[in-house]
């Protein structure tokens, strides 16, 4: 099978400095089951994937780095790309976890890339230049932007791609171009990554409050204010998407449509996304930094009182909880039966998801803030120790 070698070129940027040769992406690449392609899997940040799934007990590989990680791995083509404390960007492949290249940057990479066919788009946690799209055939920069300081993880939805920057923008771009479609203004940093829905997109700021705007043009449609500064990252749950992907003009249920998120105030909420009203909140005993996972009836997020919850989406009420060693922010996703999630005790926590019973754990040397991600059977997960380690079974 023919090969398309993929030659980093040395760029000539202020903020990225050069890609190192010998990342071949194959032509069967292309051809791959999708991956884990954003922050939280999908559009609408549920962290969830029904497919069935035996425990994954044993460490596969493990790959070192020369720097702590607390970026979130995403996967696409099969290939795994994560950023770095230390100023890269790594290229792995997800089976075998051999690396495949590497590209520097001149500024550190906190939050996650996001892949949208053979585009690959990341941002630089500081300086001017720090948003950036890249073919991953060509190795060329298609285009670059000025949004400064960024801790938000970008979300692509159909041409668009949005992000948030610490300056309290939330820009859309047209992902191919680069164009600028709008940009929206907070009073505060926006650290959480979009979701979004048909024609909203939904995101959070420091300045408390979650933000539902249309997509094509950046009106607000409705806003909820929270009693503290909002860095997790919306969740949606879509009661009935056979219905609501009827043509246009025929009967939607949206009133029964729900978004989840987090705040530094303690609480998870739960609003309905028809007008941003309140279904209720459920109060933890530490800041929340933790983005939710959503599935048919329950939500989980972690919070800084070492605690892992599960939430009835309904109702509200606490379903069981699971106590760690440490701040948990590291946000969960549930595959099948099972979550996954990691602890600032250094611990990757394998739980039944239906009752928070502990099936496994694997304890790392540092930290673990970075979220897993899950690709083809296998979960993926980052430490500060320096090391990205791939579990199976």
């Amino acid at each position: 099978m023919r090969k398309i070698f993929v030659p980093f070129l040395i760029l000539l940027l202020s903020l990225l400095l050069s890609c190192a040769p010998g990342f071949k992406l194959k032509e069967t690449k292309l051809f791959h089951s999708p991956g884990w392609e954003s922050f939280r899997g999908n559009n609408e940040n549920t962290g969830y994937v029904p497919q069935s799934l035996e425990t994954p007990n044993k460490l596969l590989w493990r790959l070192e780095t020369k720097g702590p990680l607390k970026s979130s791995p995403v996967i696409g083509k099969g290939i795994l790309f994560i950023g770095s404390l230390d100023k890269r960007i790594l290229f792995v492949d997800a089976l075998s976890g051999k690396e495949l290249g590497k590209q520097k940057t001149s500024t550190s990479i906190s939050s996650s890339a996001c892949v949208g066919d053979t585009i690959l788009y990341f941002a630089c946690d500081k300086g001017d230049e720090t948003f950036f799209a890249l073919n991953l055939l060509t190795g060329d920069l298609l285009w670059k932007k000025k949004l400064g300081d960024i801790s938000s993880s970008p979300q692509i939805d159909q041409d668009k791609v949005f992000i948030g920057s610490n300056s309290g923008l939330l820009s859309a771009f047209n992902r191919a171009s680069g164009e600028k479609i709008w940009e929206f203004k907070t009073e505060d940093a926006v650290l959480s990554t979009p979701a979004c829905d048909r024609k909203i997109v939904y995101f959070a700021s420091g300045d408390d409050n979650l933000y539902a705007l249309d997509k094509d043009n950046g009106e607000v449609k409705w806003k909820f204010k929270a009693d503290g500064s909002i860095y997790s990252s919306p969740a949606i749950k879509v009661e009935n998407p056979a219905l609501r992907s009827e043509p246009s003009g025929s009967k939607t249920n949206g009133g029964d449509d729900k978004v989840f998120f987090g705040s530094v105030d303690g609480y998870l909420y739960a609003l309905k996304i028809a007008d941003g009203s309140l279904i209720w909140k459920f109060k933890t005993d530490g800041d929340i930094y933790s983005s939710p996972a959503v599935t048919e009836s329950l939500v989980y997020i972690g919070s800084n009182d070492y605690f892992m919850y599960a939430v009835d989406q309904a109702t509200g009420q606490l379903r069981w909880k699971f106590e760690t060693g440490g701040a948990v922010h590291s946000s969960p996703i549930a595959v099948g039966d099972k979550l996954f999630f990691g602890s600032y005790d250094g611990n990757f926590y394998v739980l039944d998801r239906f009752s928070g019973k502990l099936l496994w754990n694997y304890q790392t040397k540092g930290m673990i803030s970075s979220s897993p991600a899950y690709y083809d059977g296998k979960i993926y997960i980052a430490s500060e120790d320096g090391h990205l380690y791939c579990f199976g079974f």
